[in-house]
């Protein structure tokens, strides 16, 4: 055992992955609540250059995993391919390129683990599209959705948020990246665009870091704890941040 158990056990599991094999326990615990906190922030998920832009302006790399590895596979499955089926070098062709695929599935979960980690930290208020990430695996960006994992890490934000008394909020993503965050003008841009000029207000702005200041815009929290709800365009309460 690595820590020891904590709670009451509800469940466990045995799992084989490759050759390695795991038992997972699901155990019932008290919540652990962090302190509180006031601040709140927007998130705008990416998936080149950027994983994550905050309304703050702090950019997290997309790291990629899969992207970084896709050489490596694509040889350990060629490989795969050209023995006889049956074969003892098939099958350790076979966990060759299951050990990669586990891999990169490790490398991912942990960088969400530790992204998620710092954002439930510090803010009391996580505000993030309602992201349809199903229908953008099947789109023209599918490849990059997939290999940003972003259903892994809302969920893993989302339980950990819960676990420490924080608050996430989902919020209708339709013209985050194309208003302006300062006056409200909204003007379509192609996605090459990654700064810009408000031609109306002068704002001078980066793409991704405007949508994300609308995202926390469209679901403001106050340090009373009010009820969040949707405000009218241009009467949108801003955080101090802003």
């Amino acid at each position: 055992m690595t820590r020891p158990l904590e709670g009451k056990i509800k469940t466990a599991t045995v799992k084989r992955e490759g050759e390695h094999w795991y038992i997972i326990f699901i155990t019932e615990v008290d919540p652990k609540p962090l302190p509180p906190s006031e601040e709140a922030i927007g998130i705008d998920l990416g998936t080149n250059p950027h994983f994550l832009i905050t309304s703050e302006g702090e950019m997290v790399e997309a790291p990629r995993h899969f992207q970084k590895a896709e050489e490596k596979l694509a040889k350990a499955q060629r490989e795969l391919s050209r023995k006889k089926k049956g074969s003892n070098r098939r099958k350790k062709a076979r966990l060759k390129v299951a050990k990669l695929h586990r891999k990169i599935a490790n490398q991912r979960r942990d960088f969400h683990h530790k992204v998620a980690r710092k954002l439930v930290n510090r803010y009391g208020t996580i505000v993030h599209e309602d992201l349809n990430v199903q229908a953008l695996s099947r789109s023209h960006i599918a490849k990059g959705v997939q290999d940003a994992g972003w259903a892994q890490f809302l969920a893993i934000l989302a339980y950990k948020a819960e676990e420490a008394g924080r608050r996430v909020i989902k919020v209708d993503p339709k013209y985050t990246s194309q208003d302006c965050p300062v006056c409200g003008h909204r003007e379509k841009k192609p996605l090459w665009v990654r700064a810009y000029t408000c031609p109306q207000c002068g704002a001078l702005l980066h793409r991704d870091v405007a949508a994300a200041q609308n995202i926390l815009a469209r679901a403001w929290t106050g340090p009373s704890g009010e009820t969040p709800r949707a405000f009218p365009q241009g009467n949108t309460p801003r955080s101090p941040g802003l």
